[in-house]
């Protein structure tokens, strides 16, 4: 789902919940900030990188887990 989908689609109360439930913090300024966050709104970054190191643009090195996402 593209981001602007989530916006049109979730409600952040149930986002904010959903990643409660996953022990995600979120801070936002604004609420319609939330179903931007949410998982539904991104792609599968497995997929992605499978997709890129088969397309030979890139190679995998290391699997990676946040621990902080910082935006502003």
């Amino acid at each position: 789902m593209s981001r602007a989908k989530s916006r049109r689609n979730l409600g952040f109360e149930d986002v904010l919940e959903n990643l409660k439930q996953k022990g995600i913090s979120i801070r936002v300024a604004s609420p319609k900030l939330v179903m931007e966050e949410a998982p539904e709104s991104y792609k599968n970054v497995c997929d992605v990188v499978d997709t890129c190191h088969e397309a030979g643009i890139s190679r995998k090195a290391i699997k990676l887990r946040p621990i902080a996402v910082i935006k502003g």
